[in-house]
């Protein structure tokens, strides 16, 4: 019984590991750490560096995401457009197979 119980605890734990090491490849900048707490309460960030987006469609996502329930003043809301816009934007992919991913239709945050 007491196996059964740590396996899915190692496989939780192994995950929070390994998310936590993708998270360390968020590029430094000034709203690192607020992308990467407020952007991985719900996925991995592996869905912020493998989906460059311009700003607009940074915007549009990150409204979807405040629509969810994703709790972001709006400062915390601009400094996060700010920072993905600046380091996880089409220009700043330059490695092969990263292609520029069209964000899902949403409420624009004005």
């Amino acid at each position: 019984m007491r196996l059964s119980r740590l396996v899915p605890l190692a496989a939780v734990s192994m995950l929070t590991i390994f998310a936590s090491a993708r998270a360390d490849e968020l590029p430094e900048g000034k709203g690192k750490a607020l992308v990467r707490t407020a952007c991985s309460q719900c996925h991995s960030v592996d869905l912020l560096l493998d989906q460059p987006r311009s700003r607009e469609s940074w915007t549009d996502v990150v409204s979807q995401m405040v629509g969810n329930g994703a709790q972001l003043s709006d400062d915390d809301f601009n400094l996060v457009i700010e920072y993905l816009a600046t380091n996880l934007g089409p220009a700043n992919q330059s490695a092969p197979g990263h292609a520029t991913a069209t964000a899902p239709a949403g409420n624009s945050r004005n």
